[in-house]
């Protein structure tokens, strides 16, 4: 096999801003085109899922009466049904309604008609009907933002792999997959930003998350993106998870970050890992 530096000159890499970070795709030169495929992939991903936009599935569900019938992308389907088993796995840790607090805090925008009804809905009140169509029993602001970023990511190796690619990597904004005969050194960061230990990746997917440098003031406190059981998870430590699917990886994060001693419970399980950052040395 060709050494990682050969290999580097023998790529095509390419990036653009989508997911609400930077997403870089790499393949070899001889599959240049297959990343096409993978960036039209995520951006129907970015399209279906996104908070922001009032023309995505999330704003349909929130618009939607109680028992009401929703058509959503099948892929919507797909991460709402994973975002409900990590939900029953972790005992709720894991939970994608936590919308209202993330827009009562700041971190995502209010919507239209926000202030004119009532979010008192959760997990619990989505009901997944068949594979194009989902109902709320009451209403509830749904934030995929932990979860379908990675989601996104295996999706475009997916795409990758189908148009012929043998090789390659995915990485939106630390969210990363590495397929085939590919090696990543990847330098991770602490909370404080600075480079702690490296590793290199092979035929796997990593994610990291930390929020010591991504607090607002809420009244009296402190809060971040994390949210755990409605209160704000407030972690002076960074924490990275090793799976097969970077969905698994990204999701996983927020859990090790909010219950470390839940993470350990259930990452087995999910043929995951939680880094032991201790362990790791400076690569290069």
């Amino acid at each position: 096999m060709p050494s990682f530096l050969h290999m580097r000159e023998e790529n095509a890499r390419r990036c653009r801003p989508i997911l609400g970070t930077f997403v870089e795709i790499a393949v070899p030169k001889v599959a240049a085109a297959a990343i096409d495929s993978a960036f039209a992939r995520i951006e129907h991903i970015h399209a279906r899922m996104s908070f922001h936009s009032e023309g995505s599935d999330l704003a349909a569900l929130r618009k939607a009466r109680s028992g009401a019938s929703v058509a959503v992308d099948m892929a919507t389907i797909e991460v709402l049904r994973l975002a409900q088993d990590l939900y029953r796995r972790t005992d709720g840790v894991f939970d994608a309604a936590v919308g209202t607090r993330l827009v009562e805090w700041g971190f995502l925008p209010e919507p239209y008609g926000y202030r004119d009804k009532e979010w008192d809905g959760g997990m619990l009140d989505v009901e997944i009907l068949d594979e194009t169509h989902v109902s709320v029993s009451r209403r509830v602001l749904l934030d995929l933002g932990g979860i379908a970023k990675g989601y996104a990511v295996d999706c475009a190796v997916d795409a990758l792999m189908e148009a012929g690619a043998s090789s390659g990597t995915v990485n939106a904004g630390g969210d990363l997959r590495v397929f085939g005969e590919w090696e990543e050194i990847v330098h991770l960061r602490e909370a404080d930003e600075t480079i702690g230990g490296s590793l290199a990746v092979r035929n796997a997917a990593l994610a990291s998350s930390s929020n010591l440098h991504d607090r607002r003031r809420h009244h009296a406190g402190a809060t971040s993106p994390h949210v755990l059981r409605q209160a704000p998870v407030l972690a002076d430590n960074a924490v990275t998870v090793i799976a097969d699917r970077c969905v698994i990886a990204d999701a996983m994060t927020k859990v090790a970050l909010a219950s470390p001693a839940m993470a350990e419970r259930v990452l087995a399980d999910l043929n995951a890992e939680l880094i032991d950052r201790r362990a790791l040395r400076v690569l290069h």
